[in-house]
């Protein structure tokens, strides 16, 4: 019966994002998730008491998945440029590969249903990859004269910028193109 919950919670997510990104916050209801999810409404309501604890769980969910990804292969022992550039395709992969979700999370963050435990958890989140940036300063390879809030904001938004373009279908990125873009965000941040 596990199994067949989970699948049914997962399904229930996948379908509140796609309506979410449509019809926005205002427009979001359970009745508009169960249509589309050709379920009855109650079935939602086994698993999420109100359509804020359905968004807040998926926010909450689509963020952990995010940061697993951006840390995925990550080892602290290669060089130091080799693990920030492993993170940094990370994020930029992401973006493009789970572009829903991504959308998603800045629009929920952006937005007035965000609680202050999940600002909190989305800066905690943040943390490994300005730990990542703190441990070049501390090896004498990144800027100091910039904070890592700073930095880790210049590398996000030019990554954002570029998957946005990208899945938009303005500019395509290629395997070449992205060693580029890296090493435009790698010179921006080295000594």
């Amino acid at each position: 019966m596990r199994k067949k919950d989970d699948a049914k919670r997962l399904m229930i997510f996948e379908v509140s994002l796609d309506v979410l990104l449509e019809f926005g916050f205002g427009g979001f209801s359970m009745g508009k998730v169960a249509k589309r999810a050709n379920i009855a409404v109650g079935t939602i309501y086994l698993y999420f008491k109100n359509k804020d604890e359905l968004i807040s769980q998926l926010y909450i969910k689509l963020y952990k998945e995010s940061v697993e990804r951006f840390l995925e292969h990550y080892d602290s022992s290669l060089p130091f440029k080799d693990g920030l550039k492993t993170v940094w395709v990370n994020y930029l992969k992401h973006r493009i590969e789970h572009y829903k979700e991504s959308h998603f999370l800045e629009f929920y963050y952006r937005s007035p249903y965000i609680n202050e435990s999940q600002k909190l958890m989305a800066e905690e989140m943040k943390k490994p990859v300005k730990d990542i940036i703190q441990r070049g300063k501390d090896l004498g390879l990144v800027r100091k004269d910039l904070d890592n809030e700073m930095i880790f904001l210049g590398m996000l938004g030019f990554i954002r910028e570029l998957a946005d373009e990208h899945v938009g279908n303005v500019y395509k990125l290629s395997d070449e193109k992205i060693e580029k873009a890296f090493e435009m965000s790698w010179n921006m941040i080295k000594l």
